[in-house]
């Protein structure tokens, strides 16, 4: 298939690696506080010991769990938005299970800006914040739908946002009017 047959946007791998060090770091955290006793000894937490045991539970179990699935997702990342002459696919649900709406049910798209989340000099800088899709207000179709990290749908708008996804905005969308023949 050509570029112009299907485009994908995916979860960016530079996220996803951040998310695989920070569950590490809490993984190692917690396995040392419980087994190794390398950086904290021993005695830590002795005083108390349900806190310590709490921490070590969320540790190890929630630190584990985002290491390895962010791990698995670096190497193969997950599908955020998909787009053919004949649907729009996006993720839904904690992992970005696909959920289709025919592309009869497109109106429009367009990137957007948003203000940046970080301050210099006292000033925020104005960012690229993804790109919304508008659909059609069809009962046909759901108005909205529960969505995976960096996707959201509700009143038939479909937003991506570029901090999450492996493109910008702008090449959103002019990969997606590309595919579908709009202007």
């Amino acid at each position: 298939m050509s570029d112009l047959e299907f485009m994908e946007v995916r979860v960016s791998r530079k996220l996803l690696l951040v998310l695989t060090i920070v569950g590490l770091i809490f993984l190692m955290a917690g396995l040392d506080i419980g087994y190794f006793h390398k950086v904290f000894d021993s005695d830590f937490g002795q005083d108390k010991v349900i806190v310590k045991w709490a921490f070590l539970f969320v540790a190890v179990i929630l630190g584990g769990t985002i290491f390895v699935n962010c791990l698995i997702y670096f190497f193969v990342p997950p599908l955020m938005l998909k787009v053919t002459k004949d649907k729009i696919i996006f993720g839904t649900g904690m992992r970005y299970v696909p959920f289709e709406i025919p592309a009869k049910y497109f109106e429009t798209i367009e990137a957007f800006t948003k203000e940046s989340d970080l301050e210099v000099d006292g000033k925020k800088a104005i960012v690229d914040g993804g790109a919304t899709i508008h659909l059609k207000n069809d009962p046909a179709i759901p108005s909205q739908k529960t969505t995976s990290m960096g996707i959201g749908y509700y009143n038939y708008v479909l937003t991506i946002g570029s901090r999450y996804s492996d493109i910008s905005g702008k090449e959103m969308v002019e990969k997606v009017k590309a595919v579908l023949g709009k202007k």
